[in-house]
C-alpha cells in the first residue's frame, strides 16, 4: 500500500514537470519569433523638387491644390559620365489649379538637364532652321544623355508626337527642337512668362516642368 502511494505521488510529479518542461518550450519558443509587425508603407519615390539652381531629395510628389512656388532664373543639374543613353517614352501636359504642368518620361532618369527661358528665334538642333513656336516667352528644356528618334547606341525609337498644342491657361505649346549627339531639347511656349519649377520622378523616369499661371 505505501508502495503504492509512493508510485501515485511520483506520477503526480512527473506530471508537473512534464507541464513545466512543455510550458518553459513554448516560451522559449516565442522568444525567439523573428517575425516583426510591418512597417508603413513610405510616400511614393521620386519627387525631386528643383527651386531654382537647386535640387532636393526624392519624397511625395507636391498636391495639386497647394500653392505654386517657383523662380524664373535657369534651373540646371550638370550631367555625370555615363555610358547609358535615356530613351524618351512619352510626353504629355495637363493643367491643375495653379499651374500647368509639362512631363517627359524616360525608361531610365537622364543625367543632367538644364532649363532656362530662351530669346527668340528658336532654332531647330542641328539644323539650324527658325522653329515657331506659339507663345509670348519659351522656356528651354535641354537633357544632356537622353535620345528620342536620334539612336545611335541603338533601342526603340520615340513614337509620340513631337509637338504638342494643350490650349492649356499659360502652356500655349510644346516642341521637339533638338535630338542630336545625345542632347534632346523641348522648348515650351508660355502666353506668359511666369515662375516654374522642375521636378524629377521615378517609376518610371519623369522629367517635369510646372509653369505658373498668369
Amino acid at each position: 500500500m505505501l508502495y503504492s502511494r509512493l508510485m501515485r505521488k511520483n506520477l503526480r510529479t512527473a506530471a508537473v514537470l512534464a507541464a513545466l518542461a512543455s510550458l518553459l518550450l513554448i516560451a522559449v519558443r516565442c522568444g525567439n519569433n523573428d517575425e516583426t509587425t510591418p512597417s508603413p508603407s513610405a510616400s511614393p519615390s521620386g519627387t525631386h523638387t528643383g527651386t531654382p539652381g537647386t535640387t532636393s531629395p526624392a519624397g511625395s510628389a507636391s498636391p495639386t491644390d497647394e500653392p505654386f512656388s517657383g523662380g524664373r532664373t535657369p534651373v540646371q543639374v550638370v550631367a555625370t559620365p555615363s555610358m547609358n543613353q535615356a530613351h524618351l517614352k512619352a510626353v504629355r501636359a495637363a493643367t491643375h489649379s495653379t499651374f500647368d504642368r509639362f512631363t517627359l518620361e524616360f525608361d531610365i532618369a537622364p543625367p543632367g538637364y538644364k532649363v532656362a527661358y530662351v530669346k527668340p528665334p528658336i532654332l531647330a538642333d542641328p539644323s539650324g532652321k527658325e522653329v515657331t513656336i506659339d507663345g509670348k516667352a519659351f522656356l528651354q528644356i535641354t537633357i544632356q544623355g537622353a535620345v528620342a528618334n536620334y539612336l545611335a547606341a541603338g533601342g526603340t525609337a520615340y513614337s509620340g508626337p513631337n509637338e504638342l498644342k494643350p490650349g492649356l491657361p499659360n502652356l500655349a505649346e510644346a516642341e521637339l527642337t533638338g535630338d542630336f549627339e545625345a542632347v534632346l531639347t523641348w522648348v515650351l511656349g508660355v502666353n506668359e512668362e511666369a515662375d516654374f519649377r522642375v521636378l524629377t520622378l521615378d517609376s518610371p523616369a519623369r522629367l517635369v516642368v510646372d509653369v505658373g499661371h498668369p
